[in-house]
């Protein structure tokens, strides 16, 4: 009896109830606030699959989602300070069926704030189904396919990496014709990077910090935000970060070439992690051991770089116009390059002002790639290097990204829990503060910047980009004063 006690004790320990809570709640709060409104078994027809779900039903939704999204943070930082107190086996099982539990509910959620995970369909269809090209063939060319009212950019290429392109393609393929088939299939797809992510996040904390795993399996497999927006809403930003993380876990083992052609995979999906590939590439250089050895790491793995990059634009190259430049110079939102062109759209025409801030966006973010990988040759080997991709996304994210989205959030997420916990605290309020745009600032602001751009976005632009990013900028330049502090304080003494 004394030995059932103990082990009762062991196994519903404080910590684990809490955790318990915090996935009953969290489940509850899926099940009525996203699933149950938007059950994508319902509303399957093409009249509720407009994007406009929210809209439809007006200022009860956004309250809805507003209250949901506040009621999950608190449940899931109870959650992640629960698994850092406890590692029972219980704790284990709740947090993995948490992880699965949540995929099942909102799986099945039809989604809410885009109308992405269409076009994602539509390009797969074009090589899966017909054998096309989506960085040369346009949705528009297409206008008898089932999924051609649904789309959004009829008129664009592929935004996307060859590599994404095929694997859509074979998803499209196997998914057929189906709306709900193709949906399910295009939130599986990102869905298993996800997985994937989780999975790497728990063998990189296993060796680095055993006493961080479970929380740190939490905070990937629980997070809201990344649950949302991949599995509810079918984005594949996920896809792009799990090689990013993936990289951070190879350097982290000192293997320097897999860690760089990892992010060559994520470039071929969607191009940020190209960001970060010279800080692999130093990294791999500093830890070598001798002159000859480093040439060497670095030619094969540049021509491991080049052959797998001409392997996957092989099918599909359409010149520049693969790499869709023009388009990303000429989209702006919710950004300090948005704000600019704005007051520069009032002397010259749009063309030439897009031109204008994306070169200098551009050039700002490079000179700070530089500056991260001067600072990069100071520090250790793997949370250094993780370090070094968060800053240069948060930079990227906070200040030269041109079109900003509030599913962004995810990429800082991914890389929360191989950080110290000051930075994953801003990627995990990062995360959470820019749904404001979705659910509170969006809404208000973007309409009227839409009727009239050239007269209301000279104003009405620095409020929406204030009010979404105002937030972890502050964090940010908090934590840097305190920083500067703390150094000025250990060199005086």
């Amino acid at each position: 009896m004394e030995k059932i006690r103990e082990l009762y004790k062991s196994t519903f320990d404080p910590a684990t109830l809490k955790l318990v809570v915090a996935f009953a709640g969290s489940l509850i709060i899926y099940i009525l606030a996203f699933t149950l409104p938007a059950n994508l078994l319902i509303l399957y027809n093409r009249t509720a699959l407009d994007g406009q779900l929210l809209q439809d039903v007006g200022a009860l939704a956004y309250l809805r989602m507003i209250l949901a999204f506040s009621g999950l943070a608190l449940l899931y930082f109870m959650g992640i300070q629960a698994a850092s107190q406890t590692r029972t086996k219980a704790a284990w099982f709740i947090v993995i069926s948490g992880i699965l539990a949540f995929i099942l509910v909102l799986i099945l959620m039809a989604p809410y704030d885009a109308l992405d995970i269409y076009d994602n369909i539509f390009h797969g269809r074009i090589v899966g189904i017909y054998g096309g090209n989506p960085f040369r063939q346009l949705i528009m060319s297409f206008p008898n396919d089932p999924f051609y009212s649904f789309t959004r950019w009829k008129t664009d290429p592929s935004a996307y990496g060859p590599v994404w392109e095929l694997l859509a393609g074979l998803t499209a393929r196997l998914a057929g014709d189906g709306i709900i088939a193709n949906i399910l299939a295009f939130k599986l797809l990102p869905g298993l990077f996800h997985l994937a992510s989780v999975v790497i996040v728990v063998l990189f904390l296993r060796r680095s910090a055993p006493e961080q795993t479970l929380s740190g399996m939490l905070l990937v497999g629980w997070n809201p935000v990344i649950l949302y927006e991949t599995w509810g809403n079918g984005h594949n930003d996920i896809a792009m970060v799990f090689w990013i993380v993936l990289a951070v876990f190879l350097i982290n083992r000192r293997r320097y070439t897999l860690a760089t052609l990892s992010l060559v995979v994520g470039t071929l999906i969607k191009f940020i992690p190209v960001l970060l590939i010279p800080s692999a590439l130093l990294a791999g250089y500093c830890n070598t051991d001798n002159l000859r050895n480093r040439l060497w790491f670095l030619g094969q793995t540049l021509l491991g770089g080049v052959l797998m990059t001409v392997a996957a634009y092989l099918v599909f190259w359409n010149g520049v116009a693969s790499l869709s430049i023009n388009r990303r110079m000429q989209m702006f939102s919710t950004s300090i390059p948005s704000i600019i062109v704005n007051v520069l759209y009032q002397r010259l025409d749009f063309i030439e002002s897009a031109r204008i801030v994306s070169l200098s966006a551009f050039g700002l973010l490079v000179i700070f790639i530089v500056y991260e990988l001067i600072r990069f040759k100071n520090r250790g080997r793997g949370r250094n290097f993780a370090q070094t991709a968060f800053n240069i996304l948060a930079f990227y994210l906070m200040v030269t990204c041109l079109w900003f989205q509030q599913w962004y959030g995810i990429w800082l997420i991914g890389l929360a829990p191989m950080l110290p916990s000051r930075w994953r605290s801003l990627a995990l309020l990062f995360g959470f503060w820019v749904l404001s745009k979705q659910f509170i600032f969006g809404p208000l602001i973007v309409p009227l910047i839409a009727l009239h751009p050239r007269r209301t976005g000279l104003w009405l632009e620095p409020i929406l980009t204030m009010a979404v990013l105002g937030v972890p900028w502050i964090y940010v330049l908090l934590n840097v004063r305190i920083s500067s502090k703390m150094k000025a304080a250990n060199y005086a003494a």
